[in-house]
């Protein structure tokens, strides 16, 4: 992996850097963020920068021997552990991570922004309880303790040390003085579910969300696809670059257009085809229900950044910003607090499963409510 393949993060890029041309390395390093945030490509990326053999000030150089093992993810003194479940026909306290690495190099390969639920989904095992054993605990202080096939550090990267929990307590002397050239690289989402024993003996990088042009410029790099619309989903990833990965893999979905409808027909309020619509949503299935819910979440956000700042500068393309423009007479600051409340209810209550068909019902007639002033009791059907 390279520092060049993850957008933006130049804080943390100039950070993991200078630590290295400077040899100020620390034995035991935790990179944390939010779920997408990139801090496994980095950990990733250091790593093959700290056994390149020919570097230069900003990256590794991809072409000596330690590279091109490195970035395949085989490189011998890189080691991996992360959280795994049951393996066929294996015990599941004698499972480690060296059981599944040929299934982590291929993820890796195709999305280095995963989260726990994409890498169980990889094993077609999204059901199963994930964790790292005290067998796992056990292979790490062996390999740690081996000398170096071939380079001059060996590097643990440990995805996910929530799911350590007590066993972890193993690896503190290991951590706190681990052996000679051995660098740790701990990569997380949660620091309350890390053992405090663990936190105090590590230098702790903080990882911020992608920002919504890091997305979308990797995306329009690596994803885009004419049917796509690249600001949308960049706007909906709110800077998980996983999400923004799995938003491009889903089939294209007009979630501008479905919401304007959905506006208009909450307006007229015509029963025939305001059901309809709530019919047609009801298909959607709950993952791409949340998906415009979100997508819904951002416009009116954006649209009342504008109605509060008087500025254009929106993250909305050119056709939602015409369709903003045009409710301006309709929708004022106070009506569109309403409906971002009544649109984060609706989230909420569809990531609990509620019926669909109920749901977008009664939120169609509370946003009719909402656009012309009426009150709850008042005739909906009486204009």
């Amino acid at each position: 992996m390279y520092f060049k393949d993850i957008p933006g993060k130049e804080r943390e890029k100039h950070f993991l850097l200078s630590n290295a041309q400077e040899d100020r390395l620390a034995h035991a390093q935790l990179f944390l963020g939010r779920t997408g945030s990139g801090q496994l490509p980095l950990a990733l990326a250091f790593a093959s920068y700290i056994l390149c053999t020919d570097r230069n000030e900003s990256d590794s150089c991809g072409t000596c021997s330690a590279c091109l093992k490195s970035h395949k993810f085989i490189h011998p003194d890189v080691h991996f552990s992360f959280p795994v479940v049951k393996k066929d026909g294996k015990n599941r306290n004698e499972t480690t991570s060296n059981d599944f690495l040929v299934e982590w190099r291929q993820i890796l390969k195709k999305n280095p922004f995963l989260d726990i639920k994409t890498w169980l989904h990889s094993l077609n095992l999204e059901n199963g309880q994930a964790n790292i054993n005290v067998k796992e605990c056990t292979e790490i202080v062996k390999k740690l303790g081996l000398k170096t096939f071939e380079s001059d550090y060996k590097v643990l990267i440990m995805w996910m040390p929530e799911y350590l929990r007590n066993e972890g307590n193993r690896l503190l002397k290991l951590i706190e003085e681990p052996p000679e050239n051995t660098i740790i690289l701990l990569v997380a989402e949660k620091q309350d579910a890390i053992l405090n024993t663990i936190l105090s003996r590590v230098q702790l990088l903080k990882v911020h969300p992608f920002t919504y042009e890091d997305v979308k410029s990797y995306l329009i790099e690596n994803y885009e696809h004419p049917d796509q619309d690249t600001d949308q989903i960049a706007a909906l990833a709110a800077g998980n670059m996983n999400s923004a990965i799995h938003l491009t893999e889903q089939d294209s979905v007009n979630y501008s257009d479905a919401l304007f409808q959905w506006l208009r027909e909450s307006y007229k309020m015509e029963p025939v085809e305001l059901s309809k619509w709530v019919n047609e949503m009801a298909k959607w299935g709950r993952e791409n229900q949340k998906n415009f819910l979100e997508y819904g979440l951002h416009f009116f956000r954006e649209y009342l950044f504008s109605l509060t700042t008087n500025r254009n500068s929106v993250r909305l393309n050119e056709y939602e910003q015409s369709i903003a423009q045009k409710m301006t007479s309709l929708l004022d600051i106070s009506k569109t607090e309403q409906i971002i409340h009544i649109l984060n209810e609706c989230m909420g209550a569809v990531e609990r499963n509620a019926n669909p068909k109920i749901l977008f019902l009664a939120d169609s007639l509370a946003i009719g409510r909402v656009m012309r002033n009426m009150h709850v009791g008042e005739n909906i059907y009486q204009v």
